[in-house]
């Protein structure tokens, strides 16, 4: 599969996903378990794009950049109160894991390749927590993980960490008892499909839109917007 074929899968996983936030009397819990294919391959091809940038301080300010367009409309979307310091959208994420892989790769040209880890990580982590960025410090910590493993194998390994540290909490759960719905359940099948997708890319770029990809996340919330305000549903 190309990048524009992941990124596409991922973009309309992330729709799904969003559709069950916006407007969860409509739409089941599983479509918020289909949305978790969307972080790995994003996650996965920022990194991808730091690492063959020609300036990667012009792709960090485009990350930030839409960061901040976005966080309005992420906002209205989720039923939160418009904070641009608090329950912070995906490009937060994406923008401060950009941050600490520009921290590691400037203490490399130091000389300071594993106190280069800590100093990239440290901050950024923190950061990611208190402006409480989608997926948090955890976020950052995979984006960095993605650009800073060459191995492809490690990295789908990696993956499938990640996956595994976020999602088994509910199926230990579930094997104690506690009643889990299966919405829930279905949340780390689908982030390990994310993985099994990414190990099938074949290293293409395939169609250049990369615009498409940034300009759809603002404006499809936009649309949530929108319609919940004509169907008077309050997104939550």
């Amino acid at each position: 599969m190309t990048a524009f074929t992941l990124k596409t899968i991922a973009l309309v996983s992330m729709l799904i996903d969003h559709l069950g936030v916006a407007f969860p009397l409509f739409f089941p819990l599983e479509f918020r378990a289909i949305g978790r294919l969307a972080w790995p391959i994003f996650a996965y091809f920022i990194a991808e794009g730091f690492r063959h940038t020609q300036s990667k301080e012009k792709f960090l300010m485009r990350l930030f950049a839409f960061a901040v367009i976005s966080e309005i409309p992420y906002d209205l979307a989720m039923g939160n109160s418009i904070n641009f310091l608090a329950n912070t959208n995906i490009f937060y994420t994406l923008f401060i894991g950009g941050v600490a892989i520009c921290l590691y790769e400037k203490m490399k040209t130091w000389g300071l390749q594993t106190l280069g880890v800590i100093s990239a990580l440290f901050p950024t982590v923190l950061l990611a927590e208190f402006l409480t960025v989608d997926y948090g410090g955890m976020g950052v910590l995979f984006i960095f993980a993605m650009y800073a493993i060459k191995p492809m194998r490690f990295r789908l390994a990696a993956m499938c960490g990640f996956a595994l540290v976020q999602f088994t909490p509910l199926l230990m759960a579930h094997s104690l008892g506690i009643e889990i719905r299966l919405g829930y359940m279905l949340m780390l099948p689908f982030a390990l499909a994310s993985v099994w997708l990414v190990a099938k890319y074949n290293g293409q770029r395939g169609r250049k839109m990369k615009w498409l990809f940034y300009i759809a996340y603002p404006a499809h919330l936009a649309v949530l917007v929108a319609v919940s305000a004509i169907v008077g549903v309050v997104g939550g």
